[in-house]
């Protein structure tokens, strides 16, 4: 079977469903081969032709080929590491809770995308998106207090009506203990945070001591959230960087000279010269968008190489 679940119980009475999308496996193997087979292939072609692509070019030039044939794999070696294509919803009685947990297609690098409570489940609930097709669907979880939690994998989609998801709907609703859904709710995805419940007010002096001490610590700025990367993916950062970096620094060096000279050449093989004496508002157009240029991919050459260097990146919370 190319698409579908895994089911898997242990002997703590857990249950772990597999979702797997060979199709996605297969895609994803793939294209990060193609990334590592194809800047080779270039090489080899440049080699077998006797051309020297390196040999009549600028030192800027020259680096910016060498940096883009070492970014290609970067690439693939990225996409092979961090995408979480094997995913495994994880239910746990004893422990009261369930867990989406995801792995790279090496099967390591295990990610906790959500956890949430399973003691207290009401129903499940097929619910689709306005904007969505009409044979998926996603499910969730309802709890008494009104919370929901998305049960729906990334990898499998949720097709009402076939053997597969027939299975899957009544393998977790036997584990929760609740009714398999049979209808399907239109709509956007119901609310996922709890209501509020207010504190009691304390009553006696330590309490109140307590309480203000807790005013207090909430009162102080929490730090803001950061997410840490990896070797793997600093060393791409700091690749993307310096390859944007010579990038706009070749484009400054082409810059500078067109603003003393009046003579700017816009293009790669077919390219196209502009004077000022000539063509002033087309000379002047270029300009403005060649300096544009420069400013926004300096920019994202900063950032690349700023979070490389320090290996992290604020993340919204």
């Amino acid at each position: 079977m190319l698409i579908g679940y895994r089911f898997e119980r242990t002997a703590q009475d857990d249950l772990h469903i597999h979702s797997r999308n060979r199709v996605q496996s297969i895609f994803v193997l793939l294209t990060g081969a193609l990334a590592f087979i194809l800047p080779v292939a270039f090489a080899v072609f440049v080699m077998a032709d006797g051309l020297l692509p390196l040999a009549d070019a600028d030192p800027l030039s020259s680096l910016l080929i060498v940096l883009g044939l070492l970014l290609i794999p970067a690439l693939g070696l990225l996409l092979l590491v961090y995408t979480g294509i094997r995913e495994t919803l994880v239910l746990s009685r004893v422990d009261g809770e369930g867990k989406r947990l995801t792995r790279n297609f090496f099967g390591r690098r295990e990610r906790v995308q959500s956890v949430f409570r399973i003691d207290a489940a009401k129903y499940l609930e097929l619910r689709r998106r306005p904007q969505a097709e009409r044979v998926h669907a996603q499910l969730w979880l309802m709890l008494r207090d009104g919370t929901a939690h998305r049960l729906t994998s990334d990898n499998v989609p949720v097709v009402p009506g076939s053997q597969r998801t027939d299975l899957w709907l009544r393998e977790l609703a036997d584990y929760l203990n609740v009714a398999v859904p049979t209808e399907i709710v239109e709509g956007s995805a119901p609310g996922v945070k709890a209501p509020y419940r207010p504190a009691p007010a304390p009553t006696s002096g330590k309490a109140v001591r307590e309480a203000r001490q807790r005013r207090g610590k909430r009162a102080t700025p929490a730090p803001e959230p950061t997410e840490k990367f990896g070797i793997p993916a600093r060393a791409l950062l700091m690749l993307v960087g310096t390859f944007l970096a010579v990038l706009e620094l070749s484009q400054v060096i082409a810059l500078v000279p067109a603003l003393f000279a009046g003579r700017l050449r816009v293009g790669g093989y077919r390219s196209t010269t502009f004077y000022w004496t000539e063509q002033p508002l087309s000379f002047s157009l270029n300009l403005f968008v060649g300096i544009a240029e420069v400013l926004i991919v300096g920019v994202v050459a900063w950032g690349c190489l700023r979070t490389a260097i320090q290996g992290r990146m604020k993340s919204n919370p």
